[in-house]
């Protein structure tokens, strides 16, 4: 059984890094041109949404969710090494948390941590299997 699921969990992983290799020249598409033109509209409100996640954080600094929104946002507006720590604690936090991982790794294989990704994939794979194979015991 366990060679199944080794090639399931390397498959998952060669899978996903594909898709994101695949990402890497969407801006130089000549259709993304207007995409372009409502970036500055959409950077103010993803900073605006930054600071409500940070205030949630104020609010409940034990909730992995706010952290793992926040990281989330982080990412999206290329602060990458913020996105890392925000969503590390979120998983400190919550150690079951599979968004938390799987945000993380995406942060990581972007700044360039291609074995720190492959590990948070991993752990999303692992969690994933886990949870299937509790919710399948009673059937």
């Amino acid at each position: 059984m366990k060679n199944p699921l080794r090639f399931v969990f390397t498959a998952s992983i060669a899978l996903i890094l594909a898709t994101f290799s695949g990402c890497n020249n969407a801006a130089e598409s000549p259709g993304n041109a207007l995409l372009s033109s409502g970036s500055q509209v959409g950077s103010a409100a993803l900073q605006n949404s930054i600071a409500e996640f940070s205030k949630a954080i104020e609010l409940a600094p034990a909730s992995a969710k706010a952290y793992a929104g926040r990281g989330a946002l982080k990412y999206a507006a290329g602060d990458i090494k913020g996105a890392i720590d925000d969503l590390t604690k979120a998983i400190e936090l919550d150690p079951k948390y599979v968004t938390a991982y799987s945000g993380r790794g995406s942060a990581k294989y972007a700044a360039g941590d291609i074995a720190g990704a492959t590990a948070d994939f991993m752990s999303v794979a692992k969690l994933m299997v886990l949870s299937n194979v509790g919710s399948d015991s009673g059937k």
